[in-house]
């Protein structure tokens, strides 16, 4: 095939033009490395520069190596946490230890032992209680309508939160167990009893509880108590354990909810939810660069109070506004891992678009956690691979945790790139042309365009590249152009 002139093209791969994938004068080949390294997510993807041959065809093809280097790693919550249940489990070993002599009928009014376990774990410490177990019981009850826990209010909470993705993969008692733990940790009660005696089953549901608030910004863990006589536990006080004194709280829960009520105030109106994922999408990373170690990073303040975060802090907000927004959205994690590249622990989300289930990673859409030192101000490019996701296109990078049953993900409709009409099955001119059009006519910097399949991806990397059909949708008035590859999303996005 031929190019605009008629002439025969020929294309030589050089690392110079990766400045121009952004246009960003100020960006090195370095710099691009560092900026594509999480968005692309692949060994194999290369930056390419096209230069058109001259008139005999003379050229070459030279290949540079990837361009990226290992991926940073992740610290989001369910990495911190693994450690912590182990040490969990180190701490069960020593309160079997402690426990006292095995006795065969105790008498009610036997000291009651109680003893602290908190994550992380501290040297156990008891304490012995000579009430009669009657007077124990008296004083929870009393406790527990002191900061409101009464059989209404449980009612009210499992009713309210019907619906939460979490919440409604609890079976039986857990939901009421769920419907405590909320209430004490909202309330920020003290060992207060409550109605499950396993430590498991108390530990899995603060964590459902816990991935279905993420307003929830104040406490990250626990401590309960145990109540024994002898060998026999009577109950569990359960304490969350709090990163700020109410005042705080307060003072970052009205900064957060400004910040939400003005990004919500600013969403599409209508029924199509697309949109209103692909805001919330764009602002999330608009408004938050990714930052190891940056304060709160496990929470919402992160994003909406200091606007550097991440995986987890992404998440969680995405998942309060769509909430908000009417868009069914939850918590999800995992590992992802890329190439060679070690796993690393990640978070994301599930989200159920006008009534199909789709996967939605706006970490992976920020290319800021990679970006580099600049005294310049680079423009951000948001990778939309991750937008309205299958589980077939995260398969290759993305691990599911298996605290809670997650859906396969089939659907395309909602998908980013076949509502934006940048999803082809096959090499198709009208479609490519449509596609280049709205991108120039919309003031865009790049355009990408996904492909259904291997085949589909080797058909069009075959026409626009090897062919060099691309200088028919190209408006440059250079004789070259620049783009990039993905192998893994099987993606080839342009710089116009």
């Amino acid at each position: 095939m031929t190019g605009q002139s008629g002439k025969r093209h020929v294309y030589k791969l050089i690392s110079a033009a990766v400045a121009a994938l952004f246009a960003l004068s100020a960006c090195s080949a370095k710099d691009l490395d560092v900026i594509y390294d999480l968005s692309q997510q692949d060994q194999k993807d290369e930056y390419y520069s096209l230069i058109q041959g001259d008139d005999d065809g003379n050229g070459s093809l030279v290949l540079l190596g990837p361009m990226f280097e290992p991926l940073p790693k992740d610290d989001s919550t369910a990495e911190d946490e693994k450690p912590e249940k182990e040490d969990k489990e180190d701490r069960k070993e020593e309160e079997t230890e402690e426990k006292q002599p095995e006795q065969a009928d105790p008498p009610k009014d036997e000291g009651i032992t109680a003893s602290d376990v908190e994550k992380p774990q501290e040297p156990m410490e008891l304490e012995t209680d000579q009430r009669s177990r009657e007077d124990i019981e008296r004083e929870d009850q009393e406790k527990r309508s002191a900061i409101g826990l009464t059989e209404d209010r449980i009612q009210s909470i499992m009713s309210e939160n019907t619906g939460r993705y979490y919440y409604d993969h609890i079976d039986g008692d857990g939901k009421r167990l769920y419907a405590e733990l909320y209430h004490i940790t909202v309330a920020r009660g003290e060992k207060i009893k409550v109605s499950s005696l396993d430590e498991k089953t108390v530990d899995t549901v603060f964590q459902y509880m816990m991935a279905d608030h993420p307003e929830i910004f104040y406490a990250d863990g626990y401590t309960y108590t145990r109540y024994t006589i002898g060998d026999e536990l009577i109950k569990l006080g359960f304490t969350a354990r709090y990163l700020c004194d109410p005042a705080e709280e307060k003072r970052r829960s009205d900064a957060i909810e400004s910040k939400v009520a003005e990004i919500v105030a600013g969403a599409p109106g209508g029924d199509d939810q697309y949109a209103k994922a692909k805001y919330v999408y764009e602002r999330v990373v608009d408004m938050t660069e990714y930052e190891v170690g940056s304060p709160d990073n496990q929470n919402i303040c992160s994003v909406f109070i200091n606007g550097r975060s991440v995986c987890q802090g992404y998440a969680k907000a995405a998942q309060l506004l769509l909430n908000r927004l009417g868009v069914k959205t939850t918590l999800v994690t995992g590992t992802v891992s890329a190439g060679d590249r070690p796993q690393a622990r990640h978070a994301w989300n599930l989200t159920n678009v006008n009534g199909r289930d789709y996967f939605f990673d706006v970490t992976w859409g920020d290319s800021s956690f990679q970006q580099a030192a600049s005294e310049e101000t680079l423009n951000r490019r948001i990778n939309y691979d991750y937008l309205l996701d299958t589980t077939r296109d995260l398969a290759d990078t993305h691990s599911f945790d298996d605290l809670v049953p997650i859906p396969e993900c089939t659907h395309l409709e909602d998908n980013y790139y076949v509502r934006e009409g940048a999803y082809f099955t096959a090499f198709n001119a009208d479609q490519m042309s449509a596609l280049f059009e709205k991108a120039y006519n919309s003031g865009a910097e790049t355009v990408t365009v996904k492909c259904a399949d291997d085949t589909a991806y080797g058909e069009i990397t075959g026409v626009l590249i090897t062919d060099r059909s691309i200088f028919d949708y190209l408006k440059t008035s250079g004789n070259s152009a620049s783009f990039a590859t993905s192998d893994t999303q099987r993606t080839l996005t342009f710089v116009l």
